[in-house]
């Protein structure tokens, strides 16, 4: 498969229409009540990681990026477990009958969700199957019987990594089990074993192997198959490997915000021996030990899940940096410096000229980093404002950072120790822009600030100019070549001015306020969304067209859903790239007819957000950090930016969200009972897969759009 396609296929939007059609006229309400017209969100997160399971199933994607695809699917699942099925078994057990927007009760989610994950892990068995046996076709060969024995058992003795060992009576408390960890449960005639594999990576044991082959064998399924010989004296009555899931939810006190770095860390500490949530065996069939387990751990049967699969599949993601196999990937993508950052020495005078979008992983995100390297170097520079979600553990963003502030620069971030699983890398780089001059602001107890800002003060003339970069994706090096998201540079005083107001609150710890052209949450982000939702029903009804774009992870919150219905029954066209949950029902006559809901799962995780509104033909579109959710609107400080160029707007009406309604290859389309379907495959001529259209207008630089020809800055 070729790593850029060569296609004129930018979408036009006389043609976009046409694929799409025209919207229905205004039919009768209904007669439902809410419970009718929303999916579960639970539900719903659990169709999202079925179509990622979809794309490990499917034989045209390359054998390692199916592997990828099948660990991705585990690693989901598992954090779904450590904070959403956590909350809800809380509460299913608490208050069983505590009702849901959709109708259902806690105690019917709770069940459901069990009947999802058992039938997803039994496909996901026989997907991870398939993709071993073309993986040994191809030279990788992973080894999990060792049943009949193996002619292996001195090299993989001679080989263990460090393992722990514990024998226990069936009266002795369990030994503390480690969610980070493998365990092997092995029984014997009035006690226990339990073998633990302390580091996790350290299962899949790599063979010496003759020739280019690469040969591992998954450890934990060797010790339980042979543990008769590894205990030799005892009777071996059950072996089945296992491992915990534990919830991962922070517990803390929001109000006492000077303590909240120790409690935040004293909290991740307790991760460690959080209530379990979940126990998984690997085994053909439930067991004694199995039910001993769950009881010991003070589980139900339904926190009991069995599966003839290998464990924690994401330590199989080592194979996929193997070398020298290149067929059994997709072709790398080199990531582009659009032209005009190429030619020009500075970015400040680049972006003087007009506002740019970059588009990563198609654009190098070395272009944000240029900009804060070169805010740190220039000497007319004098204040720079960030703030941090997530970032790698060795992050360039954090280093141009502390070299602004050595060089004399007054900078000042907001690092959000909040942010799950990155708490203590947060944490560290907090302490080390302290160290290094970097006035880091005291957090938030409450709200998570998610927005993606940095702006930079520079002298020029009489004045001190503010330039932003504004965007959709975090500032982190490594998921900017692996996530699709899209920045704004920008030199508009206005909007920078809008930007200082946010960043002053975040430092005085006050609500924003002052907004005009930025939706801000949580202050007036959801009220200026159903604005924009309604006056689009209001022009449709005075006879103009109506049209709503917005693209995003997830459509969760029951007001604006409740608002695109009403529009819909006006006539409004509604489309939706929601890659993940998705509660509103499409399709539906007299309440959502005139909406339509597509999900891209391709190479590249659909990562941006972008919001457009006809608006009678003024066009507004906004790019943002947030998703139309209840957590993005109320609990955490989020940024929705209005793209103002008329070719910038354009390029993302017609190309970013354009290509994605046109794809005809990786996306999926939701029914009104909740399941997806992928179109019939169109002919070879005919394909359109948007990720591919992207990466290769970027390859060409932007040539033959809207982005080739644009006038300067007045």
């Amino acid at each position: 498969m070729p790593s850029v396609v060569k296609t004129n296929h930018t979408v036009g939007w006389d043609v976009l229409t046409k694929l799409i059609g025209e919207p229905r006229a205004a039919a009768p309400v209904p007669v439902m009540g809410q419970a009718d017209t929303l999916f579960n969100r639970e539900l719903s997160w659990l169709e999202f990681n079925e179509r990622v399971l979809s794309e490990a199933a499917d034989p045209s994607v390359p054998a390692l990026e199916r592997l990828r695809f099948c660990a991705i699917v585990s690693s989901n699942l598992d954090e779904f477990f450590m904070v959403r099925v956590a909350g809800l078994s809380r509460v299913a057990r608490a208050k069983p009958k505590t009702q849901y927007p959709d109708g259902m009760t806690a105690a019917q989610v709770y069940a459901q969700v069990r009947e999802h994950v058992v039938r997803q892990k039994a496909r996901q068995a026989e997907v991870l199957r398939d993709i071993l046996t073309e993986l040994r076709y191809s030279g990788i060969r992973i080894d999990s019987d060792f049943t009949r024995g193996s002619p292996l058992d001195r090299t993989i003795l001679q080989n263990l990594p460090g393992l722990g060992v514990t024998l226990r009576g069936p009266k002795d408390a369990l030994p503390h089990l480690g969610f980070n960890q493998l365990h092997v449960y092995i029984g014997f005639p009035g006690e226990y074993a339990i073998v633990t594999i302390h580091d996790r990576q350290s299962r899949l044991l790599r063979i010496p192997s003759k020739g280019a082959g690469l040969h591992y064998v998954l450890l934990e399924r060797w010790i339980a198959d042979q543990a008769a010989k590894l205990f030799p004296g005892r009777e071996v009555l059950e072996t089945f490997p296992f491992k915990v899931i534990r919830e991962a939810d922070l517990r803390y006190r929001p109000d006492d915000e000077d303590q909240l770095e120790e409690q935040i860390l004293e909290a991740v500490g307790r991760r460690t021996r959080a209530r379990v949530v979940r126990l998984e065996v690997d085994s053909p069939a439930y067991s004694e030990g199995a039910l001993f387990l769950a009881t010991s751990l003070g589980l139900d049967s339904a926190s009991l899940y069995r599966f003839d699969l290998p464990l924690d599949l994401r330590t199989l993601l080592v194979l996929y940096n193997a070398k020298n196999r290149p067929k059994l990937k997709y072709p790398s993508v080199q990531p582009r410096t659009p032209p005009p950052f190429r030619r020009s020495a500075r970015v400040f005078d680049t972006v003087k000229k007009k506002d740019f979008l970059v588009h990563h992983p198609y654009d190098s995100f070395d272009t944000v980093l240029n900009f804060l390297r070169q805010a740190a170097e220039d000497p007319k520079v004098t204040r720079v404002y960030h703030t941090l979600y997530r970032t790698s553990a060795h992050s360039p963003v954090m280093e141009a950072l502390k070299l602004a502030a050595k060089n004399g620069k007054r900078v000042t971030v907001y690092v959000e120790i909040k942010a799950r699983f990155d708490e203590l890398n947060n944490l560290r780089w907090a302490s080390d822009l302290r160290r290094a001059g970097v006035r880091v602001i005291r957090p938030y107890g409450s709200w998570k600030v998610h927005s993606k800002a940095t702006q930079v003060f520079r002298r020029e003339g009489m004045e001190e100019a503010s330039y932003l970069h504004l965007g959709t994706g975090n500032y982190h090096p490594t998921t900017a070549r692996q996530y699709t998201d899209l920045g704004l540079f920008t030199r508009d005083q206005a909007l920078g001015r809008e930007v200082s107001r946010f960043f002053n609150a975040i430092i005085k710890h006050k609500r924003p306020k002052g907004f005009s052209d930025l939706m801000v949450a949580p202050v007036n982000m959801q009220r200026e969304t159903l604005t924009l939702i309604r006056e689009e029903t209001e022009l449709q009804r005075q006879g103009l067209r109506g049209h709503i774009i917005a693209k995003m992870n997830s459509l969760v919150d029951n007001a604006t859903i409740q608002a695109l219905y009403e529009a819909s029954r006006a006539g409004v066209k509604v489309d939706l790239v929601v890659r993940g949950i998705c509660c509103l029902r499409p399709g539906i006559r007299g309440l959502s007819e005139n909406i339509r809901v597509v999900s891209i799962i391709d190479r590249f995780l659909e990562h941006s957000r972008a919001y457009y509104f006809r608006s009678g033909g003024i066009e507004r579109v906004y790019l943002s950090s947030a998703d139309w959710m209840p957590r993005n609107f109320f609990t955490r400080l989020e940024l929705a930016f209005p793209v103002k160029d008329p070719s910038l707007k354009r390029y993302v009406r017609e190309v970013v969200l354009g290509n994605a309604l046109s794809d005809n290859v990786k996306a999926w389309h939701l029914r009104p009972d909740g399941t997806y379907f992928k179109p019939r495959a169109p002919a070879e001529d005919k394909r359109l897969r948007s990720q591919f259209i992207l990466e290769s207008l970027a390859a060409n630089h932007y040539k033959d759009t809207i982005l080739a020809s644009r006038p300067k800055r007045p």
